[in-house]
């Protein structure tokens, strides 16, 4: 073989072998490359100062810290919050479902402190088998990240510390806003020592029972929060009740003994009629 048929040789080797490739690229799905890929690369949780996931849940940061503003702006649970921020850190593509679609999309947004969108998903349903997956809209396609952000589906309630005393425990059902004073009854109620983070000094108040029911009002110190906690949890602050006297069984009343009489004298016999004599 001359070496000029070896180069057509090696040239037409090497078209063909570009086209196989090409064939094979393109007969790759293109969904397929997304496998494994992170969805927020170059997230810094850092610079995230608000958390949004449409109406249902909204995070703040401000100068008094993080707060849930879809749950009385209450501070959030800040190991919470920096837990789930490194999930989305983390988070990758575990499969692209082809023929997938996700109906009415919640979009979780990440914001930095001027208000300026750092990062965005539309977020879809939980994987119904799996359980630990939830879709997603990713670069075009609808794929299956590797966690569920349970969290992030949850509501404002799910984002605070609801534990507020340590000894006795006390943790509150729900915050109350907008009741009066008498019906709070923080005037005339029961003020006890609690230890909170292993502070003994402080001081919590407990109000009256929650309107047709049997929660309470509490409050801490001085604080702006009025908590309505179960009553069970602040039995042992509130006084006793005086011990009942016991009432001795009634007995059947004695009846008078009725006073013997005294025994009548025998009449004394009268004397026998003297006989009359005969004639």
């Amino acid at each position: 073989m001359t070496t000029k048929n070896l180069v057509v040789l090696v040239g037409a080797a090497a078209v063909l072998g570009g086209a196989a490739l090409c064939i094979s690229s393109s007969s790759k799905p293109s969904g397929a490359k997304l496998n494994g890929k992170a969805i927020f690369p170059k997230l810094d949780i850092s610079q995230v100062a608000r958390v949004e996931l449409g109406d249902k849940l909204k995070l703040a940061s401000g100068e008094k810290g993080w707060t849930v503003e879809t749950y009385h702006n209450y501070p959030a649970d800040h190991a919470k919050l920096t837990e789930n921020l490194l999930k989305l850190a983390e988070l990758k593509v575990g499969q692209v479902s082809r023929g997938k679609k996700i109906e009415n999309a919640d979009v979780l947004t990440l914001k930095d402190a001027s208000g300026k969108e750092v990062a965005s998903l539309p977020l879809g349903e939980k994987h119904a088998k799996w359980g630990h997956g939830r879709y997603a809209t990713f670069e075009g396609e609808t794929v299956l990240v590797s966690d569920a952000l349970d969290a992030f589906a949850e509501g404002g309630k799910a984002w605070v510390e609801t534990k507020i005393v340590d000894t006795p425990w006390i943790s509150f059902s729900d915050i109350a806003e907008g009741v009066s004073e008498a019906d709070l009854g923080f005037a005339t109620g029961v003020v006890a020592k609690v230890t909170i983070a292993g502070d003994t000094n402080r001081v919590a108040t407990i109000g009256n029972k929650v309107k047709d029911g049997n929660d309470r009002y509490l409050k801490l110190d001085n604080s702006d929060w009025v908590y309505i906690v179960p009553s069970y949890s602040v039995d042992s602050l509130l006084p006793k009740p005086p011990p009942e006297e016991k009432k001795e069984a009634a007995k059947p009343p004695v009846e008078a003994e009725k006073p013997v009489e005294a025994e009548k004298p025998a009449e004394a016999e009268k004397p026998a009629e003297a006989e009359k004599s005969d004639k």
